[in-house]
């Protein structure tokens, strides 16, 4: 249920709805990027199952 969340939040800036980015990774408040390449811009996030 915890990954399904985590894409639904991450798919939600990408939506034709807002068109916040173009991939979710892109979207510079996602953890996705951080999900996806391992790349932690913030400094702060950990993987849920840590």
């Amino acid at each position: 249920m915890t990954e399904q969340k985590l894409d639904y939040i991450h798919q939600n800036p990408a939506q034709e709805k807002w068109k916040l980015a173009e991939l979710p990774e892109d979207y510079y408040y996602s953890s996705a990027r951080f999900y996806l390449e391992n790349k932690d811009d913030f400094g702060f996030l950990t993987h849920y199952l840590d």
